[in-house]
């Protein structure tokens, strides 16, 4: 792919699809060769053949052509390994990238971890990573499983994962060193939601620590994670192992204010206890509380 620019034989060769579908796919989608050498035809450079990768990939994949072409002509010139391997994109967004589930779930399928922390950066600063979350990260999300359950799924292959990582990376990106006076308790197999409602807290201008319901001492006693002087509030995401001892013993210290969150949250009815139905009511009653 780093020598000459290649006919469409030989990029017909390399992808595994007839000639036709090329210069059917150049027609229709505008993904055809931009070189061109005078007496001869167009041929194709490595990045269209990147493009053309992405395209067939997420064709394969059961991703509609219209809405593939699209994804590869925005991913520009690509990595042609599928960028599995790339981190954060050194360049900037320049706001022409779709934020769509439909985009994010093909990003990645794909995948292209670079492309998805673009997506997901952009879109948290624009919409706030609350909304992010619920409003893209989770449907795309249902996306990656029924096509899973359709198609199968790649050895290696973490579309979830890559999703995971490239919020994690955009609400990292909003954590400001300080004060935490919000500790949010969350079980282990469920720790993104904790992770958003900090980050909605920290847009709120509000810290907070995430800790793991398995990190927590076992039996009644101190709270040394949950410092008095210090911390104000205590979310609980769900039902971790420990959640009920640990809400009851905040809410007899009478310092803290204890959320639940989820349908599967302890049914406690206590002082200084309070439950919320959202990630969103619970960032703002949260952020509220601490300013009170």
């Amino acid at each position: 792919m780093d020598a000459a620019p290649l006919t469409v034989a030989a990029v017909a060769r390399t992808l595994g699809v007839a000639a036709s579908t090329l210069r059917t796919w150049d027609r229709r989608y505008g993904l055809g060769p931009s070189a061109h050498q005078a007496g001869s035809h167009r041929r194709y450079t490595p990045d269209d053949v990147a493009r053309l990768q992405t395209m067939r990939r997420l064709t394969l994949r059961g991703v509609a052509p219209v809405d593939a072409a699209r994804i590869a002509t925005e991913s520009g010139t690509g990595d042609p390994r599928g960028g599995e391997d790339a981190g954060p994109a050194e360049e900037t967004d320049d706001g022409s990238l779709a934020l769509d589930p439909l985009t994010l779930a093909a990003a990645a399928v794909e995948p292209d971890l670079r492309r998805v922390h673009r997506m997901l950066s952009r879109a948290t600063r624009e919409a706030g990573v609350v909304a992010v979350w619920t409003d893209l990260v989770r449907p795309a999300a249902e996306m990656v499983d029924q096509g899973r359950h359709r198609l199968g799924e790649r050895p290696g292959s973490d579309p979830h994962g890559v999703m995971r990582l490239g919020l994690m990376q955009a609400i990292r990106d909003l954590a400001a060193s300080g004060p935490a006076p919000v500790r949010i308790l969350t079980a282990v197999a469920d720790r993104v939601p904790a992770h958003v409602i900090a980050g909605g807290l920290a847009e709120a201008g509000v810290g907070a620590l995430v800790v793991p319901a398995e990190h927590l001492p076992e039996g009644p006693g101190q709270l040394p994670w949950l410092p008095e002087g210090e911390a104000t509030a205590l979310a609980v995401i769900g039902n971790p192992p420990g959640a009920e001892e640990v809400a009851t013993q905040a809410s007899e210290r009478g310092d803290v204010d204890v959320f639940l969150l989820g349908d599967a949250s302890p049914s406690l009815w206590l002082p200084h206890v309070h439950r919320v139905r959202t990630a969103a009511a619970a960032v703002a009653e949260i952020a509220a509380a601490v300013r009170d």
